[in-house]
Formats: C-alpha cells, sequence, structure tokens
C-alpha cells in the first residue's frame, strides 16, 4: 500500500545454524524517516557487524533470577488475604467441577472395561454396610449439588440482573447456594 516491501535472507553464524534477519525496503519518497528508523532498531536480530540495532526478546529470560537481581520483594499472594466466601467459592466451583469430570469418565471407562453387568453391580453394592453407602453417596452427590445449584447462580450472573451483582446480592446468593446444597445433597446420600 505505502511502497513497503519486506524481504527476508538467511545466512550463517559461526556455529553453522541459519539465522533469519529482516530489512525492509521502500521506495525512497514514502517515509523515508520512518523505514531508516525501523530498518535500525526494530528489524535487527543479531549482533553482526553489517547490521546495526537492538537484539529481539528471547522467551529464555528467567523473572526470579531477575527480580531478584533488582531486589524486588516477593508478593505474598494469598496468605495475606482474608478468606471470603466469594473466592472460597470459586475455588469449590472449579474443584468440583474437576471431580465430577473424573468420576464421569473414569467411572464410564471402568464400566466399559470392566468384566460386569450392571445387576452384578448392584448385588455387589447392596452387600456393603449403610456407612459405607452412605459416605461413597455422600462424595457424589454434594459435590453434584453444589456444582448445580453455583452453575444456577453463575447463570443469574449472566443476566446482569442488578440484584446477583451488588455486594449483599453475591454474599446472599453464595449462602443460599450453600444451604441447598446440605439440604439436596444429604437428601440424596440419604435416599
Amino acid at each position: 500500500m505505502f511502497g513497503v516491501a519486506i524481504r527476508r535472507a538467511a545466512t550463517t553464524n559461526s556455529i553453522g545454524l541459519f539465522a533469519a534477519s529482516s530489512t525492509i525496503s521502500a521506495a525512497p519518497r514514502v517515509f523515508p524517516q520512518a523505514i531508516n528508523c525501523i530498518q535500525r532498531a526494530c528489524l535487527s536480530t543479531q549482533k553482526d557487524s553489517s547490521q546495526i540495532g537492538t537484539p529481539l526478546p528471547t522467551l529464555e529470560i528467567d523473572a526470579f533470577k531477575r527480580s531478584a537481581a533488582f531486589k524486588r520483594p516477593t508478593s505474598p499472594h494469598l496468605f495475606i488475604y482474608q478468606p471470603q466466601l466469594t473466592w472460597g467459592l470459586s475455588l469449590f466451583h472449579r474443584v468440583t467441577g474437576g471431580i465430577l469430570g473424573v468420576a464421569l469418565y473414569g467411572g464410564a471407562i471402568w464400566y466399559l472395561v470392566a468384566p460386569f453387568t450392571s445387576a452384578a453391580a448392584a448385588a455387589y453394592i447392596t452387600a456393603f454396610p449403610w456407612i459405607v453407602k452412605f459416605v461413597a453417596k455422600s462424595a457424589i452427590s454434594f459435590p453434584m449439588a453444589y456444582h448445580t445449584f453455583n452453575g444456577f447462580r453463575h447463570l443469574l450472573w449472566d443476566t446482569a440482573n442488578k440484584y446477583s451483582f451488588s455486594l449483599p446480592g453475591v454474599y446472599s446468593t453464595g449462602y443460599a447456594v450453600i444451604g441447598a446444597t446440605f439440604v439436596v445433597g444429604l437428601g440424596y446420600a440419604l435416599y
């Protein structure tokens, strides 16, 4: 559009590998100062006598060593903050989603691979004591109830309801999720 063309040239360095360098050639009447600035400062990738400029940044910089060299303080991260309902519910939503995903796919793969029928599995499970069945059902029902109710809470946030975005609304819906999780999870575990 402005008469600018980019040309790539391959040169070998001292160990025989190829390194690419870029130069810009343009018509002299189209922004000659800008072209010279780009050629000098931006496009040089290696320190060579034929090229002038600074090397491009690489991803081989160790940020921790660099911070230590500048004597920057280390961030205290989460340990200085008071626990809040909002980040606790967010953390448990992610954890329960992961647990439910692993349980769903793991159970499906196990059901396909293991040589048993549904009737044999039901007969085997009914032989367990009541407390073992209660703990196993609780391990499934509480994460499932929590993840479902907190998912509904997030859907409420997606509607951009004024009440759901206010601080009292966030806390009241959070406590409602905890209460509904306890009631429904316990109901499923006792059923």
